[in-house]
């Protein structure tokens, strides 16, 4: 586990968001991972963080009409441009951040700990997310962009969720010794 303002995150998930991250193409179909966190159940695609931004910059301003009578244009500004801007930088970064990696090479290994700590992958960006808690259906049922901290993730699994079989689903009828699968003789 890595440790980030003394908060632990779990390194190999790091890594592969770090790696999500530096690529450059837009990804349509990407792991996807179902995370805990603090007794809430996430699932969904995960997606780089520039793309994440940019996608919701999309949502934003298709959320948003013009109304004779004046009412909001995020068309022309608002949080479509704000998203855009972050996007835009968060692209920015990683094309400097590609461009340092070459110029560090030749620091010593001290030096190269030192800025790798500065540049940490501290965020997760899904789309397609759904949130998941204890008796209550996944929400919202078609998937929304969602963006988590790394270090509030307890334990992470590639895969996706899927409706519970009807073996899965507990009877509150039945009891402990008759809730097992039945064999035949």
């Amino acid at each position: 586990m890595a440790r980030n303002g003394g908060t632990e995150i779990d390194r190999a998930l790091e890594v592969v968001v770090s790696e999500i991250n530096a690529l450059r193409e837009r990804q349509d179909g990407g792991p996807t991972v179902v995370l805990t966190l603090g007794g809430l159940v996430v699932a969904g695609t995960i997606i780089p963080d520039w793309q994440w931004f940019d996608e919701v910059e999309h949502t934003a301003r298709a959320a948003f009409t013009v109304h004779t009578g004046g009412s909001i244009d995020d068309e022309h500004g608002g949080w479509a441009r704000l998203f855009r801007g972050v996007s835009e930088s968060l692209v920015r970064d990683h094309e400097e951040h590609r461009a340092a990696e070459n110029v560090i090479e030749v620091l010593s290994e001290r030096y190269r700990r030192l800025l790798a700590q500065e540049y940490r992958t501290t965020y997760i960006h899904l789309k397609d997310a759904r949130v998941i808690a204890p008796g209550v259906s996944a929400l919202p049922a078609g998937g929304m962009h969602w963006r988590g901290r790394l270090t509030e993730v307890s334990g992470w699994s590639f895969g996706h969720l899927g409706e519970p079989s009807p073996a899965s689903v507990e009877d509150p009828g039945r009891d402990d010794q008759t809730a097992g699968p039945e064999r035949s003789p």
